[in-house]
């Protein structure tokens, strides 16, 4: 069963406060090393936010069962910076859908306000704030990504650039994580609620598991995307077992 945007609860529906009190026991991180971070990268978390006619994340989310697993492939889309500045994130993770912590990985893609094309990789245990990744990402590179536990609150985060041939693996510990949901996504954030969204053309994910096996046959199948006003900003292909696309419509 499909659904066009997901409901109202989750984490748009819990304060600050309340995200600010979630228990979150961070353990070392393994091959990581955090970049500095550029005049432009946000402070911002990659959350959903969902409120009335403004959506923030695109792409597929399954519910419906315990997920320890997700992965998803893609390959880094070539921007257009001539129409807008912004900031669209892909991303596979656990969690977030209805539930107030997401388990995450994947890369930024940024037009700056002086029109500069920037990529740059991250992983995130929401509400705890991103960390950024030094390694080189260019348009045309394939990502791989993957987000697993064990159950008891230990978490596996690997993304990987083949092309350019690195690997990063990190490790954290979320006591308090539900494990109700696992999505692949694109996400729009900034410093408004749904900020521009640059172009990016279209995007084609491969591979798209959850608990290893096909996305489509996971569990309920939910489908979401960029909505600003009422307006869509992305708009999801259809989901076919491992695959999907997203493609841009509007800033």
């Amino acid at each position: 069963m499909f659904f066009s945007r997901p409901k109202a609860t989750g984490l748009a529906a819990l304060s600050s406060a309340a995200l600010a009190a979630a228990a979150f026991s961070a353990g070392p991180a393994l091959a990581v090393t955090a970049a500095a971070p550029a005049a432009h990268i946000p402070t911002f978390t990659h959350r959903l936010i969902h409120s009335g006619a403004d959506n923030s994340w695109g792409g597929y989310a399954v519910t419906g069962g315990t997920y320890d697993a997700v992965t998803g492939n893609w390959v880094v889309p070539a921007l257009n910076c001539s129409a807008t500045s912004g900031d669209i994130s892909f991303w596979s993770g656990i969690d977030g859908w209805t539930s107030s912590t997401v388990e995450q990985i994947g890369l930024d893609a940024v037009c700056t306000s002086g029109g500069k094309i920037e990529y740059n990789p991250w992983v995130e245990m929401y509400p705890a704030n991103s960390i950024y990744f030094t390694e080189t990402v260019k348009a045309g590179d394939t990502m791989t990504s993957s987000v697993t536990t064990n159950g008891s609150g230990s978490f596996t985060l690997v993304l990987a650039d083949p092309t350019q041939g690195w690997t990063k693996t990190y490790t954290k510990t979320l006591k308090n994580a539900d494990l109700s949901s696992a999505e692949v996504i694109d996400e729009a954030i900034g410093s408004q609620e749904i900020p521009p969204c640059p172009n990016f053309g279209s995007i084609q994910f491969s591979d798209v598991t959850a608990n290893g096996t096909d996305f489509a046959a996971a569990g309920t199948v939910n489908t979401t995307n960029l909505e600003r006003n009422g307006v869509l900003l992305t708009q999801d292909t259809t989901l076919n077992g491992t695959a999907f696309g997203i493609t841009w419509l509007h800033k």
